[in-house]
């Protein structure tokens, strides 16, 4: 087994989340904290308002009945593991929760298990913020190591490593030592699968979502197995047959250099859109285009042309002019320039134009490649250039997707975004309430008042 300094990986990550505390958190993880929470209730009370998340909330509410913790905006109670997984789904199905550069999409399989056990247990804001920043450490080391390699062979991280970093979460927010910190982890491990098949089959399956309600939910049960006396392998990340093993090109301690209290949390990004992470630059370049040129109309059009980083301009389905359903659009660029041009946004509502005749004649002028200089300077930016039929010629650009820490959105876009997806399920003096308690969350006494804010008067 690989070792550093004489310890395991598995020592090495256990430590660092039982040693994890309040203090040690930085003011950029505690402001992280407040827009992760304020962000993730959003998605979820946005998904629960789509047949997906009924469909969800009444399957937990049947088969995992309890009152451990409740099913936001619904309001039935449910086991943790239960409503974690319910809430967990709810929160991805809009495709507006958080993503990170090194780690994803984070949220979705974090933020549920701080609700679920912070209510069970009566967790202050503070002990919410030290589990959940444990958690994304574990997801913000871990990830980068394998993320290639998940690629190349179709591996989907919101059940692999969301699991995982789900286990230390519960576990530190259930108090559990070191030796049941690594134990819940390990037995996690075992637990880390999914794929990315969904991608291709996108509007014909629901597992995009359901594998960030199995990430939150696998992390509370192994994190109580842990509690009760069950044990997994030491070597289950740097073993022979360990998780960097199994899922990426093997153990180096280097992998773990940077873990650091409270760094996944403060590197955490933010989706002013919908559709995809990757598409996102392609929304915002497409906007500056606009705003520079006083709107553009789409008839005038003669081609286009979408630079971009490498990871959003493959594999082949987000170049494709010509997805086959609405759930594929989402991954798109030349549908997302095509509907920017002449929507100017991108959320639901627009993504569902991806066929409409004239996103159809657009998607067509598209030539999509590489921006090098912008994947040579890790940024997830992109160049949007298009001549018009008389000549004309437009560029937009961004070095940043709107919401990384280096284009962070405003308390206003925050709140605007909660709004938009709170729509009118909230009555405006519980809207009002949530905001205001996220932003002073670490002195919210007791979790379940928060998700007593989120349930609707009137159950859809």
């Amino acid at each position: 087994m690989s070792a550093s300094n004489g310890r395991s990986a598995l020592d090495i990550v256990a430590a660092h989340a039982a040693n994890l505390r309040y203090d040690d958190l930085g003011d950029a993880t505690i402001l992280r904290a407040r827009q992760v929470l304020l962000d993730t209730l959003g998605t979820m009370l946005g998904g629960y308002q789509t047949p997906l998340g009924r469909l969800t909330a009444d399957y937990a509410a049947q088969r995992y009945p309890g009152e451990e913790a409740t099913l936001v905006a619904d309001g039935r109670g449910s086991t943790a593991e239960g409503a974690a997984w319910a809430n967990g789904t709810m929160g991805k199905i809009l495709g507006m929760d958080d993503s990170s550069r090194r780690a994803s999409h984070v949220a979705a399989e974090l933020v549920p298990v701080v609700l679920a056990l912070g209510e069970q247990l009566q967790l202050d804001g503070r002990q919410m913020i030290t589990a959940l920043a444990a958690g994304y450490d574990v997801f913000d080391a871990m990830q980068p190591a394998v993320r290639n390699w998940q690629r190349e062979r179709g591996l989907d991280h919101k059940s692999q490593v969301g699991s995982m970093a789900s286990a230390v979460t519960a576990a530190v927010a259930m108090g559990l030592n070191q030796e049941q910190i690594g134990n819940a982890l390990a037995l996690a491990m075992d637990m880390a699968s999914g794929t990315e098949q969904y991608v291709y089959d996108a509007g014909h399956c629901d597992t995009k979502d359901l594998l960030a309600g199995y990430g939150a939910r696998n992390g509370i049960f192994a994190a109580r197995l842990a509690e009760f006396g069950f044990q997994g392998p030491p070597g289950a990340l740097d073993g022979p047959y360990g998780y960097f093993h199994a899922f990426g090109p093997g153990y180096d301690p280097a992998f773990l250099a940077d873990l650091s209290p409270g760094k996944g949390l403060a590197g955490t990004g933010f989706k002013p859109h919908a559709g995809c992470r990757h598409v996102h630059a392609c929304v915002d370049a497409t906007q500056d285009l606009m705003s520079r040129n006083g709107g553009l109309e789409p008839d005038a059009i003669a081609a286009i042309e979408v630079d971009s980083y490498l990871r959003a301009v493959t594999p082949d389905f987000r170049v494709n002019p010509d997805p086959a359903t609405y759930g594929q659009a989402g991954f798109s660029l030349p549908v997302t320039v095509a509907v920017v041009l002449q929507r100017g946004s991108w959320y639901r509502e627009d993504i569902e134009t991806w066929d409409d005749p004239e996103t159809r004649r657009l998607r067509q002028l598209v030539k999509v490649g590489l921006a090098e200089d912008i994947e040579a300077a890790g940024r997830n930016g992109c160049e949007v250039r298009i001549t018009t039929r008389d000549g004309g010629s437009f560029r937009g650009r961004v070095e940043y997707a709107r919401g990384e820490p280096e284009n962070m959105l405003t308390d206003e876009e925050f709140e605007s975004k909660f709004r938009y997806l709170a729509g009118e399920l909230l009555p405006e003096a519980r809207i009002a309430a949530l905001v205001e308690t996220c932003a002073r969350l670490e002195q919210l006494e007791d979790v379940g008042d928060l998700l007593r804010l989120t349930l609707a008067p009137v159950r859809v």
